[in-house]
């Protein structure tokens, strides 16, 4: 087993990416229409307390495994690399327990008191079992994140969403038209899902990667092993920064699903309207808003152990240039995608959900897209470079500002639930200018000015397409708007990169798998070099 190049393991987690996002899509769009935005709503509402239950259980050992892991197989420690693996395994194991116990005890209360809507309660109670399963993973993950084979998790993740969107269909199917057994089978849904997950992600662990198997160069011959202590200090360093972070962010996450029904209710109205429109925010604009995210969540994912061997080797040329592929890369996804949302909100939401009631929210969300796509690439980095405290302050920051503009603007009357779309807006700008501070700051940060103009140029040249060509089909069916907006768009975007040597058909033939075939199709094109 060979160490995956930085290039090719987020490469091979793009695809799966895509592949999942995809099929997750797919069923996201069929789920939708089946149970409409109060069911959607139903099962946002509980979502959230299982990520801040799942930080609360993996305490951030998930992200410190895969950056000791790597500082320890650059030195050739390798009982170091055991330690941690097994010491991290038992601590999620018992906490994991513990929180699984306290939701099963707990169930009543929480729906009836905490939660807005009483109908969660079977969906909190089919929640349950999913941490022990999931925070197992988490680890397993995180060690192979450290040696630098990102395939074995991605396939996981294939068969994990393939798994649950067909169940969570049929289940939810068969439950319609009760949203309150639509909305737990959902939740059962994704327990087959992630159970599909640690199966494959721990066979391949077992049967291929484990410690015994995978080549480790020696140590120096004047360096001696790490002790048990230093070891665990090392882990806690990462993992604690990780685990406030996490848990204000997902107890900001959780705050802010218990706040909005109820500053819409504030803003007059009714229970069943108020978890529809948080429906139509969450489980419709979001959701769209975030694709591009499949693509900066393998930049963060292997940006970690990354940026950790390259400073714990001393190497400060690669540091700089692993910030500037990951602010090109996500330039070049994420500013044609906040393009295309901003243009064809309602288009989109019409011809994805049926349910045009969404397009205004994301349209209001959609010009900062690029903030939200490298706001986890930026924080990678920091937690690379041991600042995930820094991290953690600067969210803590965007969160309260989030929450103050729910509480205050959300809640009043005529602004409902926009409020909350302006909310999303100002955190998200104020935490990715800080984290773009942060890491100039540490490091610095060079930009190629004039490729970073290529793309910008590209951009804009593919913004008034698509504004041309939404003028051309006014009237049309939504569906055929975006088709035909987005594939001769994309098109020109794509075609001035090449012309102006932003994107080199060096840099598609690396791409794992399909990139050589692409390049091959590609050549034949006269000004694609």
């Amino acid at each position: 087993m060979s160490k995956q190049s930085f290039l090719h393991g987020a490469m091979v987690l793009v695809l799966a990416s895509v592949i999942t996002k995809i099929i997750g899509m797919g069923m996201q769009i069929v789920l939708n229409r089946i149970v409409g935005p109060e069911g959607i709503g139903l099962f946002r509402m509980v979502f959230p307390m299982l990520m801040m239950i799942l930080t609360l259980s993996t305490i951030g050992l998930d992200t410190a495994v895969s950056k000791v892991v790597a500082e320890a197989i650059a030195v050739g420690d390798r009982r170091k690399v055991k330690r941690v693996m097994v010491f991290s395994m038992i601590v999620v194991t018992v906490l994991s327990t513990l929180f699984t116990s306290g939701v099963f005890a707990t169930a009543p209360w929480l729906t009836q008191h905490l939660l807005t809507d009483s109908r969660t309660y079977y969906t909190v109670l089919a929640m349950a079992p999913t941490i022990l399963i999931i925070a197992w993973s988490s680890i397993l993950r995180g060690y192979f994140r450290g040696i630098q084979n990102q395939t074995p998790p991605s396939m996981a993740w294939i068969l994990e969403t393939i798994v649950r969107s067909a169940l969570t269909l049929v289940i939810v199917y068969k439950c319609m038209p009760d949203l309150v057994k639509a909305s737990a089978g959902a939740m059962i849904g994704l327990l087959a899902g992630e159970l599909t997950h640690l199966a494959y992600i721990a066979i391949s662990y077992w049967r291929k990667h484990r410690l015994d198997r995978i080549p480790i160069p020696p140590m120096a011959p004047n360096a001696k092993p790490e002790s048990f202590g230093k070891t665990i200090f090392s882990l806690f360093e990462v993992a604690i920064p990780v685990l406030f972070a996490g848990v204000i962010g997902s107890f900001v996450y959780w705050l802010e699903t218990l706040m909005i029904p109820r500053a819409l209710m504030a803003a007059g109205h009714l229970k069943e309207e108020a978890t529809s429109l948080f429906g139509l925010y969450s489980g419709y604009a979001v959701s769209l808003l975030v694709l591009p995210t499949v693509f900066t969540y393998a930049l963060a994912t292997t940006l970690v152990p990354s940026i950790s061997e390259a400073i714990a080797l001393n190497q400060s040329t690669l540091v700089q240039r692993r910030l500037y592929q990951a602010f090109r890369f996500t330039a070049i996804i994420g500013l044609p995608s906040s393009v295309i949302f901003s243009l064809l909100a309602t288009e989109l939401s019409t011809a994805i959900y049926n349910t045009p009631a969404a397009g205004p929210i994301l349209a209001v969300m959609a010009p900062v897209g690029f903030f939200i796509y490298l706001k986890s690439p930026l924080s990678g980095i920091l937690q690379g470079m041991n600042k995930a405290g820094l991290a953690m302050a600067y969210s803590v920051i965007g969160s309260a500002v989030k929450l103050a503009m729910i509480y205050w603007v959300a809640s009043k009357p005529g602004i409902g639930i926009m409020g909350v779309a302006w909310a999303v807006v100002v955190s998200n700008v104020v935490v990715c200018s800080a984290y773009f501070l942060a890491v100039s700051r540490l490091i610095g940060f060079y930009v190629d000015l004039a490729d970073t103009m290529k793309i910008l140029l590209s951009t804009l040249v593919m913004s008034l397409i698509i504004i041309r060509a939404k003028a051309v089909t006014a009237g049309m069916d939504p569906s055929y708007t975006v088709i035909f907006s987005v594939s001769i768009g994309m098109m020109v975007y794509l075609m001035l990169l090449f012309l102006f040597r932003a994107l080199t058909l060096h840099t598609v033939r690396r791409i794992p798998y399909v990139g050589p075939v692409m390049a091959k199709a590609l050549q034949w094109i006269p000004f694609v070099k």
